[in-house]
């Protein structure tokens, strides 16, 4: 496996911009997580209060025929499906479950209906939404405020940590050749880019979904490297079982590589996992599009410096 680190030469100035991104991703995902514990807690209380025999059993029902594990986990499906109303959630679960003792087929779904309305009227009092709700993008929302705040917010550690590694070897270089205001644009134009290409692509298959965090923009970032320095080189640490070193790798080497590993899994597989292939698909092309479309003389001048420093490299080699 090959970890970035940064580009293979000193930079003139300090990624400013590169660096508060990575904080503020830090920064919320901290609060991100205070507020999980505290909705945790919140689920906890709830299914922890008292209950009747007869709703007791029904939730153990319900958890059995939904493949469900606890209260908690029923609640948060009726509470926080984003594709239905509260009442058809309700209806299916309660459609789905033997007849109670002492009632006919129709009276038991009635009376888990109205137990679970009940229920849920108290959850959503005593628990708060999803902690992520305000900062996630659905795809079938068009929201374009959270196809924003969605990038900076992360699943766990492992998910912002290894996004944030990618993201400075490669955004640092970005930022400092094409400066402060056309680097936020640019964060700007490809967070609403792979929004956007996500909702059509999900519209088109009915499959909604939620997606939240960076890799799309690192994607992104990825294919603008490629596109400004086709000869740049970013100094990677690899390892394979006991083997470690370092190396310095093309940028566009490296973007081919992740892109290529993603379109591959976009046009084989149904099922990704937890991993939003297509938002890295869509922010690598998007990068690279924004490139080629705004970013021409850029590249120009990016290469003419390229062209210098591997001159002085070759005159301090062989002087």
């Amino acid at each position: 496996m090959f970890l970035p680190v940064k580009a293979d030469f000193a930079l003139p100035r300090f990624p400013i911009l590169t660096v508060l991104i990575c904080l503020i991703c830090i920064g919320v995902f901290i609060k991100q997580q205070s507020d999980w514990k505290e909705f945790g807690m919140a689920i906890d209380r709830f299914c922890n209060s008292s209950r009747s025999h007869i709703e007791q059993i029904v939730f153990e029902r319900i958890a059995a025929s939904q493949n469900m594990d606890t209260c908690g986990d029923i609640m948060y499906t009726i509470a926080n499906d984003p594709t239905r109303e509260e009442s058809e959630v309700i209806a299916e679960m309660a459609s789905k479950i033997q007849p109670l003792t002492g009632f006919n087929s129709e009276d038991s779904r009635e009376y888990v209906q109205q137990m679970l309305e009940e229920q849920t009227r108290r959850f959503n009092t005593l628990v708060p939404h999803d902690p992520d709700e305000g900062l996630a993008y659905y795809t079938g929302s068009w929201n374009p405020i959270t196809m924003i705040t969605s990038s900076f917010a992360h699943g766990d550690w492992g998910h912002i940590l290894f996004n944030l590694v990618f993201f400075f070897a490669f955004a640092a270089t970005v930022e400092v050749l094409i400066g402060p205001l056309r680097y936020v644009a640019f964060v700007l134009v490809d967070s609403w880019f792979i929004g956007l290409t996500g909702s059509i692509a999900a519209a088109a298959t009915a499959q909604h979904y939620w997606t939240l965090g960076l890799s799309g923009v690192v994607m992104g970032m990825m294919g603008l490297f490629a596109y400004l320095l086709p000869r740049g080189k970013i100094k990677c640490y690899y390892f394979f079982i006991i083997i470690f070193g370092s190396v310095a790798i093309p940028g566009w080497m490296l973007t081919a590589w992740y892109l290529g590993g993603d379109i591959v899994t976009l046009l084989t597989n149904d099922d990704y996992g937890r991993v939003n292939v297509l938002a890295h698909v869509m922010g690598g092309v998007g990068g690279y599009l924004f490139g080629l479309l705004f970013l021409r003389e850029v590249r120009k001048d990016a290469e003419h410096a390229q062209d210098a420093l591997e001159r002085l490299d070759f005159e301090k080699r062989f002087r």
